[in-house]
């Protein structure tokens, strides 16, 4: 096969768009995120996920239809939903007798799946029990990882970066100026 019949030609102008959104930039997009109701999502947990859609607001979608995926078993809907939206985090909540109340986080990458880590929601308390105003769009939250187990167990130290990932906010180039 030669290299004339790899390029993907666009066929109309909105195809020509779409690929040159796809192109690499720059400055990067931000990452984009989903939030995915599982089969059995508890109120709470429900809660838990849009509180923490308040945090990714402008850079996310929540499917609030029952969706029954398991992404430890298989990936291949989640990394659909990836690829539809062009969003390489997710979260995913279910509820089951044996595990109640989970949080699945996660990383796509190039629309596969890179890594996934499973929480317990256990003691939540729901933004708006606080007081106070509402979290305005594009806000960072301030992530303290305590303890020395952080920096040198490799499991914590993959909690550490996903969800310090899943928080960050948009990506700006540093650029230095000289003066003349």
């Amino acid at each position: 096969m030669g290299v004339s019949q790899r390029v993907v030609k666009p066929k109309n102008q909105k195809a020509k768009r779409a690929l040159e959104a796809r192109e690499p930039k720059a400055i990067e997009n931000n990452k984009g995120s989903i939030f995915i109701r599982g089969p059995n999502c508890t109120q709470k947990l429900l809660q838990c996920m849009k509180d923490l859609q308040s945090f990714k607001k402008p850079d996310c979608d929540f499917y609030g239809q029952k969706n029954d995926i398991r992404p430890f078993e298989d990936a291949s809907k989640v990394e659909f939903f990836g690829q539809k939206h062009d969003s390489s985090l997710f979260a995913l909540g279910s509820s089951n007798k044996k595990r109640p109340d989970n949080l699945v986080l996660g990383r796509l990458y190039d629309h596969r799946m890179l890594d996934m880590i499973e929480f317990g929601v256990d003691n939540f308390k729901s933004i708006s029990e606080f007081g106070g105003d509402t979290i305005a769009v594009a806000t960072k939250p301030c992530l303290l990882f305590s303890g020395s187990l952080f920096e040198t167990h490799d499991e914590m130290k993959r909690v550490k970066n996903l969800l310090a990932d899943f928080f960050r906010g948009p990506r700006v180039p540093k650029v230095r100026l000289q003066g003349t």
